[in-house]
């Protein structure tokens, strides 16, 4: 193949194919919907992109904490609008964090994905910039914090760290921050949805990934249309509509219940805290996806190099290793065992993000030596990767079972992270003779075994401790309709319950959330149902 045939946009250009495409079976039944982690992610940004514009309309860039907070209590179905606005962008950080971990270890950036790859990266790059500015746009205590924070990092950039805090914060002055950062906030979804339809349309150009063992886990894999795939409509539409009525279900009933629950920690709480310049008595937290690069702004070493190097070191490095990684992994092979490289890198990567924001929630703020930092980094990276590749040599070499693997390297990065707790806890607890820090570190200990346990059991079961094999069980389609009624009448008797509510009544709102919620879920489970009775999916 030419250099010139070569290049993807020739061949979109030259080879058009049918959009949306078919599907096979498998991918629409139990199981399947690992491959619709992409189509979670579009719906939670719909939902963001809809709740964001009627929070348009109310929010004031010159006073920005007093119209966010009239807007929460005086504004009928504020507080459902804007809580579930705030935990709609952390449902599609975390999916998009799912969806591209889930592409990295079975391998979905390699040719013909890998422009497709380098457009979920920024998306995830996007998004968490998103995040960052409309967190901050509240203008409470936690935003200020985190705004001074990444004005530090944007005026420490050689030669052009002036200009860029100008750009993205403002000249100095209240208002023009909050309008730089609602601007750039407008801009950054706008970019989003370019990047979405470009994602998009390469996704559909080059095939929903199949299952590996289709190509004997060989790359490039294309899906093959057969002519026993079912048509786009209704079959796939349907499957569309339900995993929508979900995703919205969850991203309005958790807010909800979060604001019916007492003391919620102030790190989930969906409300603004006190406004910025008032006495806080509280921790001052980032939003939750940035933990990680906050908490590296307290090591040590960070305050030598300055915050824009460190930045770059522990947030920027992993993000330059991914976009790299289909020029870095030219191995055709899409098993995890011909790859354990990437494979470990993945899982450390995992413990990395998981830990270090752990770390940050325990202890925001607060200073830590570069020999804490340097055991953090060398022993769960090392024991991780040691313990990876030593599986994988078993796996490959000894013929060692292996078992749902995605779990086994999810599992990996769990154990690393609790040896580590357990380790850093039992020493303290020695030398001081704490009893409180020495229950933690015997209560970690037991769940650093129990992962052991699971890791091993995960890699090679035993008869025992193998499932029962999976069978269809089909129910008659009076049950189904039984079933139906009753979901029906709980949705009616539901709708009732919510309608007395006051809709301008923070505590009152909660309820309707939580109604609207349900009712959403019910929603969904009636299309399954319906779609399993008439189609048999």
């Amino acid at each position: 193949m030419t250099e010139r045939e070569n290049n993807e946009i020739i061949r979109i250009m030259n080879n058009p194919q049918p959009l949306p495409r078919k599907v096979p079976d498998y991918m629409r039944k139990r199981g399947g919907m690992w491959y619709w982690t992409g189509a979670m992610v579009m719906f939670a940004f719909l939902y963001e992109v809809i709740t964001g514009l009627v929070i348009l309309f109310y929010y004031q860039p010159t006073s920005a904490y007093t119209s966010t907070e009239n807007f929460l209590n005086s504004t009928p179905f504020g507080s459902i609008i804007l809580t579930t606005h705030l935990y709609g962008a952390y449902a599609m950080i975390a999916l998009l964090y799912l969806h591209l971990l889930r592409n990295l270890f079975v391998g979905a950036y390699k040719k013909p994905r890998k422009n497709q790859w380098f457009t979920g990266v920024l998306l995830l790059l996007t998004t968490l910039a998103v995040g960052f500015f409309g967190y901050s746009m509240s203008g409470d205590v936690l935003a200020a914090n985190a705004t001074g924070v990444g004005k530090g990092i944007a005026a420490e950039t050689p030669v052009i760290g002036t200009y860029l805090e100008g750009i993205f914060f403002g000249n100095g002055t209240t208002a023009s921050l909050f309008q730089r950062m609602l601007g750039w906030h407008i801009i950054l979804v706008a970019v989003i949805g370019i990047l979405f339809l470009g994602h998009f349309f390469l996704a559909e150009y080059n095939t929903i990934m199949p299952r590996r063992g289709e190509s004997k886990y060989r790359a490039p894999l294309v899906d093959v249309e057969t002519s026993e795939y079912k048509p786009w409509y209704p079959y796939n539409m349907l499957f569309m509509v339900q995993i929508a009525l979900y995703t919205f279900s969850a991203i309005v009933l958790i807010p909800s219940v979060v604001v019916a629950l007492p003391n919620v920690p102030t790190l989930f709480s969906p409300f603004p805290q006190v406004a910025a310049g008032t006495a806080f008595s509280g921790p001052l937290y980032p939003p939750w996806f940035l933990l990680f690069v906050y908490k590296a702004m307290d090591f040590q070493v960070s305050s030598i190099i300055d915050p824009f190097w460190a930045t770059v070191i522990f947030a920027g490095a992993p993000l330059l290793y991914l976009l790299a990684l289909p020029v870095l992994d030219r191995n055709n092979s899409l098993s995890m065992i011909d790859r354990p490289v990437t494979v470990s890198l993945g899982i450390i990567g995992i413990a990395y993000l998981v830990g270090l924001s752990i770390w940050g929630a325990l202890t925001p703020a607060m200073f830590i030596p570069d020999m804490d930092v340097l055991l953090f980094f060398v022993v769960v990276g090392l024991s991780i990767f040691v313990v990876v590749e030593a599986a994988i040599w078993s796996i490959k070499y000894r013929k060692t079972k292996l078992n749902n693997p995605g779990m086994v390297y999810i599992l990996l990065a769990f154990t690393g992270i609790s040896a580590f707790g357990t380790g850093s806890l039992a020493i303290p607890s020695i030398i001081s003779f704490n009893p409180t820090v020495g229950i933690s570190a015997i209560l970690l200990a037991m769940l650093t075994a129990y992962l052991v346990l699971l890791d091993f059991t995960h890699i090679h079961r035993r008869e025992i401790l193998t499932p029962l094999e999976k069978k269809d069980v089909k129910m008659k389609p009076v049950t189904y309709t039984l079933i139906s009624a009753f979901l029906v009448f709980c949705a009616i008797v539901i709708l009732f319950i919510i309608m007395p509510l006051n809709p301008s009544i923070v505590s009152q709102e909660a309820g309707y959330g939580i109604g609207i919620g349900l009712m959403l879920f019910i929603s969904g489970t009636l299309v399954k149902i319906y779609r399993t009775t008439e189609y048999g999916e």
